[in-house]
């Protein structure tokens, strides 16, 4: 009897005639195309001298992956190259053993696939300053031969150009001397291999790091009473000390429609105005010069009409119709500091059920 066993990881060959001889080979069912693949072979308990020949033929040519002459058992297992192809081909997995007195062949089929290996692009910084030096590394899953390796700049002319470079230690290191002149814009780095290109994109700007900072200090929310409206501006340079200068905060609350309109700090000014034309904040930017250089910042206040909170004390769980009910009202929350007489209204709904 002959016994074949197939998954996706191995093909498996094993032939047993009458009691006494036993061959089996084994090989992957699925080969990468120029890759190194092993192969096993093994003869068991032969009454003869026998030629165990193994092959792989395709359209094109027949391959002898394994050819042993031996009267004796044995196991082996040796390396062989997957021939190339352009994307998949199904090719036949021969196995041949002959003797005198004994011969017998078994064909079945294995494919042949072309993976094409993931690369990666990688810049050791995303802006670069003209006259910076760009250094950028190509990273592939395998050792890999790239034909060619451009840099574009941004009118799409080819600034670098490397080729028939190889990652023999997996990873490909290049750098690019820019010019001081360089033109600002995004530039490309794209490399080529097989047919598949792989892109890589940065930006070279004439940028300038800040010198200093600048922090807006208020309130989230202000109330209508509130008298007057207290706002801190703070500057440092970047290694923390004070940065003097002029500084000028403005105030305005934001039309609905049109612009922005300016308001002194009184915070009436601010909510005589008719409230339906106007947002619920105000927008308060502060602006710093020192020798020329200006820095900004927005610092957004909302505008509540809620000038506290009352609560009902120990009303009455049960009540009785037609009595009076008694009760007392504490404020547990004041958005103000002066005190403003209030008039409480009570309004009682009455559920019908």
């Amino acid at each position: 009897p002959c016994f074949y066993l197939d998954s996706s990881s191995a093909v498996v060959y094993l032939l047993m005639v009458g009691h006494s001889l036993h061959y089996m080979v084994t090989m992957p069912a699925i080969l990468e195309a120029g890759a190194q693949t092993k192969l096993c072979a093994s003869l068991m308990e032969p009454n003869e001298t026998l030629t165990m020949t193994v092959t792989l033929t395709s359209q094109e040519e027949t391959t002898i992956l394994h050819e042993k002459t031996s009267g004796d058992e044995f196991l082996e297992c040796i390396q062989f190259q997957v021939p190339s192809v352009e994307n998949e081909e199904v090719t036949k997995f021969e196995v041949e053993v002959r003797g005198k007195t004994f011969y017998s062949k078994e064909v079945r089929k294995v494919q042949i696939k072309a993976y094409q290996p993931l690369t990666f692009i990688q810049t050791d910084k995303p802006i670069y300053l003209p006259g910076q030096t760009g250094n950028w590394n190509i990273c592939p899953f395998f050792v890999q031969q790239y034909k060619i390796i451009e840099l574009e700049d941004p009118n799409n002319n080819r600034i670098g150009q490397w080729l028939n470079e190889t990652s023999s230690s997996k990873i490909l290191q290049l750098s690019y001397n820019l010019n001081s002149e360089a033109r600002e814009g995004t530039y490309r780095v794209s490399v080529t291999v097989h047919t598949n290109k792989i892109q890589h994109y940065f930006r070279v700007e004439k940028y300038v790091l800040p010198k200093f900072s600048i922090t807006m200090d208020a309130k989230d929310e202000v109330t209508v009473p509130l008298v007057t409206l207290v706002c801190s501006n703070l500057t440092r340079y970047t290694y923390g000390q004070p940065a003097p200068g002029s500084v000028t905060v403005k105030v305005c609350r934001p039309l609905q429609i049109y612009g922005c309109a300016m308001f002194e700090f009184n915070m009436s000014s601010f909510t005589k105005i008719d409230k339906k034309i106007l947002y619920d904040r105000l927008d308060v930017s502060a602006t710093m010069e020192e020798e020329g250089t200006g820095k900004s910042c927005l610092h957004t206040i909302t505008i509540s009409y809620v000038i506290g909170k009352l609560a009902f004390v120990d009303p009455p769980k049960i009540y009785d119709q037609g009595s009076n009910l008694e009760g007392k009202v504490r404020m547990i929350k004041s958005y103000q500091k002066v005190f403003v007489p209030l008039h409480i209204f009570c309004f009682f709904v009455t559920l019908l059920l």
